[in-house]
């Protein structure tokens, strides 16, 4: 199907009151048939066509939502030349996201669709490709980017049943794209880019361009039968900057015409669910002497956890964090056997030899050896930075230290090797 393309003298002329500079080759066709779902996960690099159900633990929203498709598609110079920038703010809670009001700001995936007329992966084609950029900071009609947040290039997409161009026949496809790991995005002032990467069949446009081989579907801005230059509820305009080369700002332009406003990219912005971190401890019956005490567990932020010394140790030591995942029957666990297969002499008449945690002793966390000074009160820390991952937002966890120093003669027990109190929470994005 050869699609209907449109006038774009309108285009043009609004363009050059931008840039005395060569135009590019913006065109823009309309699309009727119905766009086919994929899911591209970064992580493994799978593509799976159709809905997919997540596995990953971590609940996710819209926080900007850009996808009124307005039925028309938009094309560019192609091989790398041409980028478009869409100026935007996120987490206004308005307009497609009206009602959502997320603080978590850790972007865990993007939903956009694309056209291509490149041969598809399938067929023994090379597939579609373009490069995806996103900003803090960025504003309509020019300026560069201010703080880059992530930028990727997807390669292999799926694509037509045959080598073509915008002129011949092409497909078009929504593609949601999971990030490998959570994706720190602040609200406010945003940018997004799309970048023409390959090339179509060599047939040459009106405005004497090659043009792309994949492109983006276009959306609208305030409404399908708006007016060029007004901003909605999402900050946006109905213009694209143009940038020729990428790193160029050559002209701000729209595909303005008297039946709609359209001249932006589609894009939607999806982010972990606010969840706030939890942190309590255990003491155990009767309290273990030695305490550990951890910060809250935050995706993508520092977490420390410290031990205090419960006893007058003659001698300096050190202890090892061991994770679980559930309590043992808490509040009062049970005794650790005199030789336990880890080699610690735990024994159960002794204190501070009670299991409230199902620790995996085989595998210590990355706290491990932490020196501990001599003395009653004395205390040492650990700090790590926990994984950006959308899968461990909303785990329960739960932690116990091995303390191993000298223990005065005559304490409770007696014995160097003793488990603290345990810790537990559950993770968040706050």
């Amino acid at each position: 199907m050869v699609p209907w393309m449109l006038a774009g003298a309108a285009l043009a002329s609004f363009a050059a009151t931008f840039s005395a500079q060569t135009p590019s080759g913006k065109v823009f066709a309309r699309y009727t048939k119905p766009l086919r779902a994929m899911t591209l996960d970064m992580d493994s690099g799978t593509l799976i066509r159709g809905p997919r159900v997540t596995d990953r633990k971590g609940t996710t929203v819209v926080d900007f939502d850009n996808l009124d498709l307005g039925g028309f598609v938009g094309v560019e110079t192609g091989g790398g030349f041409c980028r478009w920038m869409e100026a935007a703010v996120k987490g206004t809670g308005a307009g497609l996201t009206a009602g959502i009001d997320n603080n978590s700001d850790l972007m865990n995936s993007i939903v956009f669709a694309y056209c291509s007329a490149k041969l598809t992966p399938g067929s023994g084609g090379p597939g579609g490709s373009c490069a995806l950029s996103f900003y803090e900071g960025y504003t309509v009609f020019g300026g560069a980017p201010t703080t880059s947040v992530a930028n990727f290039t997807l390669t292999g997409l799926p694509g037509n049943s045959a080598s073509s161009s915008f002129f011949g026949g092409f497909e078009c496809y929504f593609l949601r794209v999971q990030f490998a790991e959570l994706v720190c995005f602040a609200d406010g002032p945003i940018g997004y880019g799309f970048t023409f990467l390959d090339l179509g069949t060599s047939t040459i446009n009106p405005l004497g361009a090659v043009l792309a081989g994949t492109w983006p579907f276009l959306s609208c801005t305030v409404s399908c039968s708006g007016t060029i230059l007004e901003q909605d509820l999402q900050g946006m305009t109905d213009v694209i900057d143009l940038y020729c080369p990428p790193d160029h700002l050559l002209s701000i332009f729209t595909f303005a015409t008297t039946s709609g406003s359209f001249s932006s990219v589609s894009m939607a912005i999806e982010e972990v669910a606010d969840q706030t971190a939890t942190i309590s401890i255990q003491p155990g019956v009767p309290a273990a002497p030695d305490l550990l005490t951890s910060s809250a567990a935050v995706v993508g932020a520092s977490w420390t956890a410290t031990v205090t010394s419960g006893f007058a140790r003659t001698k300096a030591g050190s202890w090892t964090l061991f994770f679980g995942d559930s309590g043992v029957l808490l509040p009062t666990g049970f005794d650790i056997g005199q030789f336990p297969s880890v080699g610690s002499n735990f024994g159960t008449s002794k204190a501070g030899r009670r299991l409230l945690c199902n620790i995996h002793a085989t595998n210590p966390s990355g706290c491990a050896g932490i020196p501990m000074p001599a003395g009653l009160g004395s205390s040492s820390a650990c700090t790590a930075v926990i994984p950006k991952s959308n899968g461990l937002v909303c785990n329960a966890w739960c932690g116990q230290a091995i303390v191993v120093g000298g223990v005065p003669s005559g304490a409770a027990g007696g014995g160097n090797s003793r488990l603290s109190r345990a810790i537990s929470g559950v993770l968040g994005t706050n």
